[in-house]
């Protein structure tokens, strides 16, 4: 390794999009999570944070999900050196938005840089999963996939990934300031391990539509193929006055609304994300919330 010192940035993401639960995601513009790496002579991970929320976020390498991925590449590289990480999140962590995946897809590809070559997709992916792993129980490869390659994406078997460009298309997400301990590891257990026929049937409708959509270049249909059957109703009940936020969103000329990742954030899109936030905003009705206005990007992660 003869890299000393770097930075890497990697932006924020939505994952399943209402009906491609661990399948689908998308790249967010303007919001993302940057990473200084620099190569010390002391072996190990150390971790330095800044940004939101940064004194609730572990610095303990294998409870970090940029340091679990650190950990992993350099049990690889098997080099007895060490790496510093100073961590600037630019994503609220724990609100739906991928904020331990673009951290953990900013360390994938630093470590791409520290080794000198570049890995097979797969191996890119895995190895940014391993962080969603150490921190949520489950290396789900959707967030991290989305921003490691941005766009829009499609995770297979064996970390596979499909990526096309994404429709122009005002985002808008809504943070109700609600917290949970362990949110995404609590919004995996919600969900049934079973479902329907008729929903799964529903679901994959409209995950199709969406791909199609997405294919080509068409908004509208994008939006209105965010119906979920089998992941919403399970998470619903996290989400202060959900189903009414959803309204005001639809009312307000959302083309679609569903819950943003794992919750408790909820997104729409739409012509006018403005309106349709401030909607949102005011049928969260007491509980406090904030709106990020954003697009998708078709840029993944990369050296700045």
């Amino acid at each position: 390794m003869t890299i000393k010192q770097f930075r890497v940035y990697a932006p924020a993401s939505i994952a399943n999009l209402g009906p491609g639960f661990d399948v689908f995601g998308v790249a967010l513009d303007g919001l993302g999570d940057y990473i200084k790496v620099k190569r010390v002579s002391e072996p190990g991970v150390r971790i330095q944070i800044k940004g939101f929320e940064a004194d609730h976020i572990p610095v303990l390498a294998q409870q970090n999900s940029a340091g679990a991925v650190m950990n992993a590449a350099l049990d690889r590289i098997g080099d007895s050196v060490g790496v510093e990480l100073e961590i600037e999140k630019g994503i609220p962590p724990g609100a739906g938005m991928g904020s331990s995946g673009a951290s953990a897809a900013a360390a994938a590809v630093a470590a791409q840089k520290l080794m000198g070559f570049e890995l097979p997709q797969r191996e890119l992916v895995k190895l940014a999963a391993q962080g969603e792993a150490a921190v949520a129980g489950s290396a789900h490869a959707d967030n991290v996939s989305a921003s490691l390659f941005g766009g829009f994406i499609l995770v297979g078997d064996g970390y596979d990934v499909v990526r096309m460009e994404t429709p122009d298309i005002g985002f808008v997400v809504v943070v109700p300031d609600v917290k949970y301990e362990n949110k995404t590891k609590m919004a995996r257990e919600l969900l049934p391990k079973t479902v329907g026929l008729k929903d799964a049937v529903r679901n994959i409708g409209f995950a199709s539509r969406m791909a199609a959509a997405v294919a080509m270049k068409d908004p509208i249909l994008f939006g209105k193929s965010m119906c979920d059957s089998m992941i919403e109703p399970h998470r619903a009940g996290m989400i202060p006055n959900f189903h009414l936020v959803k309204l005001a969103a639809l009312q307000a000329g959302a083309y679609g609304c569903s819950i943003s990742g794992g919750g408790p954030s909820v997104f729409a899109v739409g012509e006018n994300p403005a309106e349709i936030g401030k909607a949102m905003v005011e049928a969260f009705g007491d509980t406090k919330s904030k709106i990020y206005l954003t697009r998708p990007s078709n840029l993944g992660t990369r050296l700045v």
